[in-house]
């Protein structure tokens, strides 16, 4: 009976440990990458919006030379203030499903008025049909440098069904963790210490597990060299993966600490228990 008993309490704490490490994990992305809030605020910690505007003049630039025109056409185009309105709007698209679309309707008036002032008004139409595709592929080029169409389709689709899933998720962990919990208290009711050496033991598998997986995850992808679609995207995705992975860190040296607190305040209980028994069962001689 004992045997089944101990068993028990190790399937119990198992699932507790499983139970906890999920909740833990569904946390820590529910508050970093999947939150538009964090994603903005990094964004503008790391000066993504000066950064696609410096790398918006450069798209710009490849074009300015093919089409003869003086390079002051280019000139204030866009801002940082319309930089932080589009990319709100592409993350609308993503956590909401707005469906909005970035509007160029401001920069080809812009370019328009820019050209027109740099040839005095004098535009042929030759030269009508030539500047017209030259600031539609200005538009397209601004629009592909803030999103990328190969990095949109269906992002918002995926990101819904990542969040049912963990919502789906959520509901079991909390109920698997519950459930174990209260069950190990009731099969440690006669000693109640005993909870402290599930509950250590759960902390302490589950530190150790994240701190393997950041360990595991480090060792396969170079995060600080990882590149995807422009520097400045770049340069957020690794600061956002890095903020992710600390807390990893974090929470993992807190399970790990707590765990062997719980585990060395359960052997001192134990011993102090032990010590009090042999006490009561020792009759010296007359």
């Amino acid at each position: 009976m004992k045997m089944i008993k101990r068993i028990t309490l190790y399937v119990l704490s198992t699932i507790f440990a499983l139970s906890v490490l999920a909740i833990i994990l569904i946390s820590n992305a529910s508050s970093t990458v999947l939150n538009e809030d964090y994603v903005l605020s990094k964004l503008e910690e790391e000066k993504y919006y000066d950064g696609i505007l410096v790398e918006t003049k450069s798209n710009f630039e490849k074009y300015i030379y093919q089409s003869g025109l003086d390079e002051s056409v280019i000139d204030d185009l866009v801002t940082k203030e319309k930089i932080k309105e589009d990319t709100k709007i592409i993350l609308d698209n993503i956590y909401f499903g707005s469906e909005k679309e970035v509007n160029t309707n401001s920069i080809s008036e812009k370019l328009n008025s820019n050209i027109e002032k740099s040839l005095n008004g004098k535009i042929s139409s030759t030269q009508k049909k030539s500047i017209d595709d030259f600031v539609k592929k200005i538009c397209e080029e601004y629009t592909t440098t803030i999103n990328d169409s190969k990095y949109k389709k269906n992002v918002h689709s995926i990101y819904e069904k990542i969040n049912n899933g963990i919502n789906t998720v959520k509901k079991i962990v909390y109920i698997s963790s519950g459930v174990s919990i209260v069950l190990i208290v009731l099969l440690s009711i006669k000693k109640p210490y005993k909870l402290l050496t599930a509950i250590g033991v759960a902390s302490i598998v589950d530190g150790c597990i994240l701190l393997i997986i950041k360990q595991y995850v480090f060792l396969k992808v170079s995060i600080k060299g990882l590149t995807i679609f422009n520097e400045p995207f770049s340069n957020v995705l690794r600061v956002v993966l890095l903020d992710f992975f600390d807390r990893f860190i974090k929470c993992g040296y807190l399970l790990l600490g707590l765990g062997i607190v719980f585990v060395i305040l359960f052997g001192i209980i134990k011993g102090i228990r032990k010590q009090k028994r042999e006490k009561e069962q020792y009759t010296p001689e007359n």
